[in-house]
């Protein structure tokens, strides 16, 4: 009798250290699978950062070279034809030297709009509300579009790293919705939302599924709207409705301006 309750004990001891090795196993494999993760995460997340910047560094050092080498050039020969155009009365020099003007002219302007959309330098001296203002002036001078402007951002001051964030997510938005979504009206809005800023886009384009189509391998401009979004640790939501679209961004500020 007591043979057989020492069998059954040894046996139930056995179970449960067995029990308790493959657990601990589990819980091992577990943490060690977790921790991958957290690296693979944290890697991604310095990859992404590391790309960002490196982007914004290319931008700002192309259009600094557009506007201060081409524009520099063409502002000269621009002085070249008008001292000719003041000083040649020939009938016959002087139609095409105003038309190379011109030519000249209109190759500034788009320099200059391609200078301002790669990097617009009123980010850093007059901050994301100026720039956002100037930007929609260029859209409805260019697109025709219709475009409806609200800024309420009293005491309220960005970064101006996760301004220029903000402005590209604005910047691509606008142009999926133009582009693919034949929009003709665009309304933006910033507010103060207790600890966060609020940006609201809306348009009456061709409804889309932002997170839907963020699947399509082709979709790289909503790729970088997420990126640019987990990067300044903001949210994106989109508001069902039967017409249009409507993207929010939540951006947080509490951690950035309470100190």
């Amino acid at each position: 009798m007591e043979n057989e309750i020492g069998l059954k004990l040894f046996f139930w001891l056995g179970t449960v250290i067995l029990f308790a090795s493959v657990l601990s196993v589990v819980i091992i494999v577990l943490l060690h699978r977790n921790k991958l993760f957290r690296m693979k995460k944290e890697e991604s997340e310095k990859l992404l950062k590391i790309s960002l910047a490196s982007e914004k560094r290319e931008r700002k050092r192309i259009a600094s070279d557009l506007h201060d080498g081409i524009s520099g050039d063409l502002n000269a020969v621009q002085n070249y034809i008008t001292i000719l155009q003041q000083h040649k009365n020939n009938g016959d020099t002087a139609p095409l030297l105003k038309e190379i003007g011109t030519i000249v002219t209109n190759t500034l302007e788009n320099i200059q709009g391609i200078s301002y959309n790669l990097m617009p330098s009123m980010l850093e001296t007059q901050g994301l509300i100026a720039t956002l203002e100037s930007y929609f002036y260029r859209i409805r001078k260019w697109n025709h579009l219709s475009v409806s402007e609200y800024y309420n951002m009293s005491s309220i001051e960005i970064p101006a790293a996760d301004s220029y964030e903000l402005y590209r997510i604005i910047q691509e938005l606008v142009t999926n919705v133009t582009k693919h979504g034949n929009a003709d009206h665009i309304s933006l809005s910033i507010n103060r939302i207790s600890e966060s800023v609020l940006i609201e886009l809306t348009d009456n384009g061709k409804r889309y599924d932002f997170f839907e189509n963020l699947k399509n391998p082709s979709g790289m401009g909503l790729k970088n709207i997420t990126s640019r979004v987990a990067q300044i640790k903001a949210k994106l939501k989109q508001i069902p409705g039967e017409t249009g679209n409507t993207i929010q961004i939540y951006y947080y500020d509490t951690d950035r301006h309470s100190r």
